[in-house]
């Protein structure tokens, strides 16, 4: 896993906990896409140079889930039809179930009201910056508001948030792999490995 570069984190589809998949191609586990292709390898490869390239210009917003929304379509539309669309399905990753879906809009909403109570971050070291933006990821990871791309729409989201609360945020410096055991241990409510995490990627704004 390590040697995934960050903007492919969310290459581990979650598994949908439901009969059939409408996100896939009949009989395999490949997402239905814009570009046709039918073969996971190559898929993988083209959706990562296209939300590489995406990543410019990422559109900025009041961090709710349109917000959210508006980042999973820039970085996806080339790729998927349902780009910047809340998901259908129920998912999980291994034996870790995310938020069912009936409850993405009220999870969003209250994500979004305690970074307005908290003034988005605003005035903290990067220390204490780190640890409160681990659990607001921490807690968007458990609600994954889409079928895939979530991993890489929340990096470019803290990245706006670091930079609006006064940190610049290098994602360089987050490992693909850590970020994965990160996202494990949050959905237990351990956010200390985010928290590492991002610490490693923040510097002061110049």
């Amino acid at each position: 896993m390590s040697r995934l570069h960050p903007c492919a984190l969310s290459r581990f589809s979650g598994q949908v906990n439901e009969a059939g998949d409408p996100y896939v191609y009949p009989g395999t586990s490949i997402l239905r896409n814009r570009l046709g292709i039918t073969d996971a390898v190559f898929l993988d490869k083209q959706e990562r140079s296209l939300v590489l390239r995406a990543r410019r210009d990422i559109p900025r917003g009041s961090f709710d889930l349109s917000h959210l929304r508006a980042i999973h379509r820039h970085l996806f539309q080339d790729v998927y039809d349902w780009a910047g669309e809340l998901r259908t399905v129920e998912i999980s990753k291994g034996n870790q179930q995310f938020q069912f879906r009936k409850y993405i809009l009220t999870g969003m909403a209250d994500v979004h009201g305690r970074l307005v109570r908290s003034r988005f971050l605003e005035g903290l070291s990067s220390a204490r910056f780190a640890e409160q933006a681990s659990v607001i990821v921490g807690d968007i990871n458990y609600i994954h508001p889409f079928r895939e791309g979530n991993g890489r729409t929340q990096l470019q989201y803290l990245k706006q948030l670091a930079q609006g609360a006064g940190h610049s945020l290098d994602l360089r410096y987050i490992p693909a792999s850590r970020w994965i055991e990160a996202s494990i241990s949050s959905h237990s409510a351990d956010y200390g490995p985010r928290a590492a995490a991002i610490a490693t990627a923040l510097k002061p704004a110049q």
